[in-house]
């Protein structure tokens, strides 16, 4: 017990937020690229590709957020004299912000700019667009001569009137 007593202690004096992120994203580099390449629903190749976006995410996402929160830190210094309470303050929040850059911006930016010629050379075969799934009957469109029926928006998409949807009145 003394050992995990010791443990938080550590840990609760200097929690920064970048450590919070940089444990978020390790673990997501690890579990994320895993559970694509289990997925059973899907081709071998699509797993295979999904798996190395993950991973090449995480490998962007990890130097670019514990750079940007690091220059948030040191900026701190402008606003308030090293050693201070308020000098912790700012640093703690400008680090914050940096690291809300770096995931709101930055990383998808740099991952939009550095993967599509990496996942060529990796996986040159593979094209994510035609993966999509295609409709194996055209929408059938029931005429105005079927008198059987009310003629109205919903029985287009050969819904049953009787459904508890349209029972209840949520008609949209």
């Amino acid at each position: 017990m003394a050992f995990i007593q010791k443990l938080c202690e550590r840990l609760g004096q200097n929690n920064k937020p970048i450590y919070t992120v940089l444990a978020i994203a390790c673990g997501k580099g690890t579990v994320r690229p895993i559970l694509s390449i289990t997925d059973k629903k899907e081709s071998p190749d699509a797993r295979k590709y999904a798996a190395l976006r993950e991973l090449m995410t995480e490998f962007i996402g990890v130097p670019t957020t514990m750079t940007l929160g690091l220059i948030g830190e040191s900026l701190a210094g402008l606003i308030a004299k090293k050693g201070s309470a308020k000098y912790k303050n700012a640093s703690s929040v400008l680090s914050f912000l940096g690291i809300c850059m770096a995931a709101g911006y930055f990383v998808p930016k740099f991952c939009n700019i550095g993967m599509p010629p990496v996942m060529k050379k990796l996986m040159p075969n593979y094209d994510p667009n035609a993966a999509l799934p295609v409709q194996d009957q055209p929408l059938k469109v029931r005429n105005n001569s079927d008198k059987n029926i009310k003629n109205d928006y919903y029985n287009i998409y050969h819904t049953k009137v009787n459904s508890p949807y349209f029972r209840a009145g949520m008609k949209v």
